[in-house]
């Protein structure tokens, strides 16, 4: 949704709608799921028929050509769940169908997710936003960073004290400096792709936070936007402050009290059977399961809050939905209306976002993008709407201005050469005819 590498050229979506008539047929679309509507809600303004039908048809054709293996596209407005899209396979050699209540790897998606558990405990009293985070995980007390991303002559990389703590703002707004697992051009970077958090499976989720603690910073605390290991560090925070594992705090403040039941860090047997097999393109271009062994989210044995958290459509609509709505749901509340309003406000702007988040007029809120009025080329969608996509082609978006909560899940693992008809690709550039009234 907010990655411009991910958009389509106008050629390609012409190319799949040509075959709409004879594709609708190939994998039915339902138009609600009765346990995701609520009875008590309005009737509301319907979603476009004809903007429908060409979502459906596209998904028809992309996962027909193997694209992805499969994609459920879930849309509501006011609040009510007009469609669901379901199209291909969750497990190809299985013939088991994708549909809203396959599990998949949401991988960044649970980024907003921490935030609003960080958000729990700064209306509780028990964190604050402008608080150290060496207050509270000590390992970050001697910040440095970095005059030069690449190494000197001695093979070291130089660095200067951090000019001051980096607090947990900034981890919420990706401004703290610390780096992530997407730079493999700087030496800086390759030392940070060292100390994968993902990747060490022999650490307790303490111990791998500490062991990152450890690394110069990009930049000053508050320079810039930089997409990080910042979740990560924050599940972490909400582990010491609220003296409970990020999975039992989840479970017993988020996930439970909004009927996400089958949203976890950690599926157990009885889901087994639900979770979408995570695919990717081998050098030919084929389609072929990731081997389990590359499968990082899958047997984890801690919770990574920055990408760990396996849902379906069905229930990260209720957390999505929960937040359009203020933080309540059917009657439960597990955040205030002030808090959803400091999570979806612009804290980045173009003055400290890249260069093509600026393209398509997205600032940062608290681990959300953030669409503003500006003179971006390529707008990511109405001013105010608010969302995020995760690394295996997963994307959702909450618009006030529309009314609309709409989310997609397929499962890639992406390669040289995966097809760009993915989810994230194709999800916003359709989006404007459905919702058009």
């Amino acid at each position: 949704m907010y990655d411009a590498r991910w958009r389509l050229t106008t050629l390609l979506l012409a190319s799949a709608l040509a075959g709409s008539l004879g594709l609708a047929a190939c994998s039915p679309q339902t138009q609600a799921s009765a346990d995701t509507v609520s009875e008590s809600i309005p009737a509301a303004r319907e979603l476009n028929g004809q903007g429908l039908a060409a979502l459906d048809a596209t998904l028809n054709q992309f996962a027909a050509a193997q694209a992805r293996s499969g994609y459920v596209a879930l849309i509501a407005r006011d609040g009510v769940v007009q469609h669901i899209s379901e199209t291909g396979y969750a497990d190809i050699e299985a013939e088991r169908p994708m549909n809203a209540d396959t599990l998949v790897r949401i991988a960044s998606m649970t980024k907003p997710v921490t935030a609003v558990a960080v958000m729990q405990l700064v209306e509780n009293g028990a964190l604050r936003l402008d608080q150290p985070l060496a207050d509270i995980i000590p390992a970050f007390a001697d910040a440095h960073v970095a005059v030069s991303v690449m190494a000197n002559e001695s093979g070291e990389i130089a660095t200067v004290p951090a000019a001051r703590a980096i607090t947990i703002e900034d981890l919420l707004t990706h401004t703290s400096g610390i780096g992530y697992v997407f730079d493999y051009e700087t030496d800086l970077g390759r030392l940070y792709l060292t100390r994968n958090v993902y990747e060490d499976r022999d650490m307790t989720l303490e111990q791998r936070i500490d062991h990152l603690a450890g690394l110069p910073l990009y930049f000053q605390p508050g320079e810039r936007w930089y997409y990080s290991w910042s979740n990560d560090i924050l599940g972490r925070v909400v582990e010491v402050v609220s003296g409970q594992d990020l999975e039992s705090y989840m479970q017993s403040r988020i996930f439970r009290p909004l009927g996400m039941d089958s949203t976890t860090f950690f599926p157990d047997e009885a889901l087994h059977g639900r979770i979408a097999t995570l695919y990717t393109h081998d050098e030919s271009g084929a389609i072929q399961a990731l081997p389990s062994s590359l499968d990082y989210a899958f047997g984890a044995n801690v919770a990574a809050g920055g990408a760990g958290l396996f849902s379906t459509a069905n229930d990260y609509f209720r957390f999505a939905q929960t937040l359009a709505n203020g933080g309540e749901l059917e009657g439960t509340r597990i955040l205030s209306q002030d808090g959803v309003n400091a999570m979806t406000r612009v804290h980045v702007g173009a003055d400290r976002m890249p260069e093509n988040m600026n393209a398509g007029n997205l600032g940062f809120g608290y681990s959300l993008g953030v669409v503003y009025e500006g003179q971006g080329s390529s707008a990511s969608g109405y001013p105010a709407d608010f969302g995020w996509g995760g690394y295996f082609d997963t994307d959702f978006f909450v618009s006030p201005q529309t009314g609309v909560v709409a989310l997609i899940l397929a499962q890639e693992q992406p390669s040289a050469t995966t097809p760009r008809e993915g989810a994230r690709a194709i999800f916003r550039q359709l989006m404007p005819a459905v919702i058009a009234e």
